[in-house]
């Protein structure tokens, strides 16, 4: 048994669907897609990958959805090793769309048209066809340098925003991490001439990048446990103008995962005061004016450890970090009124990232995402074995937007 290879198992446990059964660019997959009735709600739900092997979704902040609802970007260890895939949402019928190792299964957006995709390969970024898989290099780091695996995309395609770290400062660990205090940096790419600059230095942990909806200015993170990391929220220019803390962190405060509002003007973040309660009850998701630093409370939350707004962010998505609660959220901003809709009953606990001597902290972490239309919640959770994606319909309590 113990011969056996972990592809050789996965090619005799895995329906093919396509003539050509060989692994990389192209190959296609069945997934079986499972329809149940959530154990909380009651409301319908589908999973639409396989828990016998693992699958998670790019990062929540990024366009992994088409805007038809279609397909959606997934991240997928069926062949042996973590690659992109197209997943069609109605049959699962997945087709391998990267090769090769390094891929960093959190960088996947889709460009323009979603005709293609952004994605980082080792120190590498590129540019993929959806259809085709016709790949375009991009930019590759310089060396001393490595890409953390963060990027931001511009709607438009104009521009992208990765995050690279001095080689020698990577350690393991998140708080080690963050107390190495690694020099990070920002480096903003034209994607058409490849044209590139750095926009922020600094010998701080930096992540989640995400370009201002008018292309202007970036808001990044100075990453580390909330609690301890002192202004969370950062600003800059597109070339590097006007750097600043956009919310300075005071006292116990906790101040988690953030977005663009439909207003560009505006961020919406978590708040939590972490002492003397550490539970993080009594969150609220805020809003701040970027250019006045005008903050408000839009409502109080469950203490959300992911959450993304919809379109014009008159509903948020969020799932909770407590394990008393694991279900998924939609807080209506305007009615400053929270329903639950599900249960993910994600473990959040790492697993070993298949071809590589390494864990993956995140695979399992539920990270909830509204589809373009405001139709569909899709998420990640590991209740029935290995990391798998779900659905679930929410138009009868959103407008499609």
């Amino acid at each position: 048994m113990h011969r056996i290879t972990r592809r050789a198992f996965l090619a005799a446990s895995v329906p093919l669907w396509a003539k050509d059964a060989r692994f990389g660019k192209g190959a296609r997959f069945q997934s079986p897609v499972v329809k149940f009735a959530d154990p909380l709600t009651e409301r319908q739900m589908w999973r639409i990958t396989d828990p016998a092997a693992l699958h998670h979704l790019p990062h929540y902040h990024h366009q992994i959805i088409s805007r038809n609802n279609e397909f959606l970007l997934a991240a997928s260890e069926i062949s042996g090793e973590r690659q992109i895939y197209e997943l069609r949402v109605e049959d699962g019928r997945m087709t391998q769309l990267t090769e090769g190792p390094g891929i960093h299964p959190y960088s996947a957006t889709l460009g323009p048209r979603h005709r293609w995709f952004y994605v980082l390969q080792g120190d590498t970024l590129k540019q993929i066809g959806v259809r085709n898989q016709k790949e375009r290099r991009i930019y590759t780091a310089p060396a001393g340098w490595r890409l953390t695996g963060h990027l931001s995309a511009e709607e438009e395609g104009r521009y992208v925003v990765l995050v690279e770290m001095r080689a020698g400062d990577h350690v393991a660990g998140f708080e080690q991490q963050f107390e190495k205090r690694p020099r990070c940096r920002l480096r903003v790419i034209e994607s058409r001439s490849g044209k590139n600059w750095v926009a922020m230095e600094t010998d701080h942990w930096l992540a989640y990048p995400q370009l201002q909806p008018n292309g202007s200015a970036i808001l990044y993170a100075h990453e580390g446990p909330w609690h301890k990391v002192d202004g969370r929220l950062r600003l800059v220019g597109l070339n590097g103008e006007n750097p600043r803390n956009l919310r300075p962190r005071e006292g116990g405060e906790g101040l988690g995962h953030e977005f663009w509002g439909i207003d560009e003007d505006e961020v919406h973040y978590v708040y939590y005061v972490f002492y003397p309660d550490e539970t993080g009850r009594g969150a609220t998701v805020r809003r701040i004016v970027e250019s006045s630093g005008k903050e408000e409370v839009v409502s109080r939350c469950t203490s959300f450890g992911w959450m993304q707004g919809n379109h014009d962010s008159s509903v948020i998505v969020g799932a909770s970090r407590s394990l008393a609660g694991p279900n998924i959220y939609l807080l209506f901003t305007h009615l400053q009124r929270e329903l639950t809709v599900c249960e993910h009953n994600s473990s959040r606990k790492p697993y070993p990232i298949a071809g590589a001597n390494a864990e993956d902290p995140a695979s399992a972490w539920p990270e909830p995402i509204l589809s373009p239309d405001s139709q569909w919640v899709y998420f990640t959770s590991d209740k029935e074995g290995k990391p798998a994606i779900y659905r679930m319909n929410v138009a009868d309590l959103v407008e499609q937007t």
